[in-house]
């Protein structure tokens, strides 16, 4: 149990680091003190694409993980003897520590995503660069986050390979602490409307995000989407918007698409705060406008590379003439992904997977079962919201101050609000799955109930808001001590991290025996598992045995191709 703990704080200071670097070198930001909570996030930015850049020329290796901590511990040495909140940073990294020790310690991985591609992937990328064609091995590759590229970084000689199950961990914890910082921040300003936004927000996530087992590629989308509404409600005014907040909203958002493929939609947020910008020359001569297209262009040329496709399996992205490009696996992740999102396996399956997703074929098979889930998940938050608003109701004020002319003059608001909505409506229209779209949701819900009475002073005290967050916080880590004590019994492989190399409690084979498959040369292609998840094994692993499937190197460069 220890290792975990000091593991948790290795890599807080690394992601805190390496934030401090992009705070500095993107943002100029002079480095007096160090914000831990914005720094943490920042710095899962910087790491993201560092490794994924450096995955374009070597592998990422143990070599390559060690230097990187060796520089993360130099860079976080440097800086602390030159800020002042010394003993503050410090504590922070314990309190972080503590809550990821909490959230890890005795968890599941995300089940079966994590076995069938998160961990297979973060094994390739660990033993090679780039394989180019990687989707024809298996399609479920073209789906990766940039989070394996996080998870493979973590891979070095002092820490044991389990170390790569942390970035997931450490990421909810300073997303708490951003959520907590920012809500005593509004508190100060006095500002009802920011505090109560961020008071739901932070709420609702200690709801969503209590099981480390369900975070898997999803979870850091969301929270970062919500980081971004966060971002976007502490704004003042969109047209006179520094460049500094400007660009910090914009390599949010180029991120939040490198965690999710469908967080496209959230790109017209800075192109809309540029076209309001009364700084449009400024930020166009920023090297920061460089920059984010920069790192938004290897994201698209390393999906095309894999797949094909710069957003795979979204067909209208692909370059049909290159090699690796299949059309046949395209269609099918295409439109088997939108199916199953929309409820194909409830369905009596008459239709194929095209004519049950047109034509809203799909929709009362949709509201007859998983609607129930998505209204299941959301009802502890509307109930919440109602008991605000009958509190609010049957005050006096309520009817004294609330004016339906009033609710135009917060535009800002009104702005993320119809942001919202239109990722909401893109959710419905395309992948209807609650895991995908619970940040849309809830910000819709949060910000509209917290606009429609923006107008009324809601007379809550202080301690009422603190009170409710220590006892959400009570519920969050209660459960999962909870469940430390339930499982400390329970003897598996890599005991007492997540399972990492099997399914399964009692399995001691750390090194799984699967078949490996050579072509009419004998030259290797890959392991293929028997149809199991591959899990954290020797890679390349697939669990589809595709019988056709020819590889070949170029510039030393892996290609896989039919």
């Amino acid at each position: 149990m220890i290792n975990i703990f000091f593991s948790s704080i290795t890599s807080s200071i690394i992601v805190i680091s390496f934030g401090i670097l992009l705070s500095q070198f993107f943002f100029n930001k002079k480095i007096i003190n160090i914000d831990p909570c914005i720094a943490g996030l920042n710095g899962f930015i910087l790491v993201g694409f560092l490794s994924l850049l450096l995955n374009f020329f070597f592998p990422i290796n143990k070599i390559l993980g060690t230097l990187f901590l060796f520089v993360s511990v130099i860079i976080f040495t440097y800086y602390l003897f030159k800020i002042h909140n010394k003993k503050q940073l410090i504590l922070s990294i314990i309190i972080l520590s503590v809550s990821t020790f909490i959230i890890i310690a005795l968890s599941n991985i995300n089940r079966p995503d994590a076995g069938l591609y998160h961990l297979p992937y973060v094994s390739i990328i660990q033993e090679n660069k780039i394989i180019l064609g990687l989707t024809n091995l298996h399609y479920r590759f073209g789906h990766t986050s940039i989070i394996q590229y996080i998870s493979a970084i973590h891979n070095n000689y002092l820490f044991k390979k389990e170390f790569l199950n942390l970035p997931l961990a450490s990421l909810v914890s300073f997303f708490f602490y951003f959520l907590f910082k920012n809500f005593l921040k509004f508190l100060k300003e006095n500002n009802e409307t920011k505090i109560v936004s961020v008071f739901f927000i932070s709420i609702f996530s200690l709801y969503s995000f209590n099981r480390y087992s369900n975070y898997g590629n999803d979870a850091p989308a969301n929270i970062f989407f919500l980081v971004i509404i966060v971002y976007l409600i502490r704004i003042q005014n969109y047209q006179t918007l520094n460049q500094k907040k400007f660009f910090q909203i914009s390599i949010l958002s180029i991120f939040l698409v490198t965690l999710k493929p469908f967080m496209t939609l959230v790109l017209i947020v800075p192109f809309i705060l540029f076209l309001l910008s009364k700084n449009k020359d400024k930020i166009i001569k920023n090297k920061n406008f460089y920059i984010c297209f920069f790192l938004l262009a290897i994201w698209f040329i390393k999906n095309i590379l894999i797949s094909g496709c710069a957003i795979f399996p979204i067909k209208k992205t692909c370059v049909k003439s290159l090699d690796i490009y299949n059309e046949k696996i395209t269609n099918i992740a295409s439109t088997e992904a939108e199916a199953w999102s929309k409820g194909y396996p409830d369905s009596d399956k008459n239709l194929k997977f095209d004519e049950y997703i047109s034509n809203f074929n799909w929709t009362n098979t949709w509201f007859d079962n998983h609607y129930k889930k998505v209204e299941e998940k959301l009802l502890p938050l509307v109930i919440c919201l109602l008991l605000f608003f009958i509190k609010n109701f049957f005050q006096k004020s309520f009817y004294s101050e609330f004016n339906l002319n009033n609710l135009f003059k917060n535009k800002n608001l009104l702005f993320v609000i119809l942001f919202s909505l239109c990722c909401c409506i893109f959710w419905f229209l395309k992948f209807p799955v609650y895991r995908f779209g619970l940040s849309f949701l809830s910000s819709f819900l949060i910000l509209l109930f917290v606009y429609l009475f923006s107008s009324v002073k809601k007379n809550y005290s202080k301690k009422f808001y603190y009170i409710v967050i220590i006892f959400g916080l009570i519920g969050f880590y209660g459960k999962n001590i909870n469940r430390i004590l339930s499982n400390e019994n329970i003897v598996y492989s890599n005991y007492p991290w997540p399972k990492i190399y099997t399914m399964g409690d009692n399995s001691k084979n750390l090194e799984k025996k699967f078949l490996k498959i050579n072509d009419d040369k004998n030259n290797f292609i890959f392991y293929y598992s028997g149809g199991q998840e591959c899990m954290y094994s020797k890679p390349p692993c697939s669990n589809y045995r595709n019988e056709n499937l020819k590889l070949k190197k170029i510039y030393n460069y892996i290609v896989y191709y039919l």
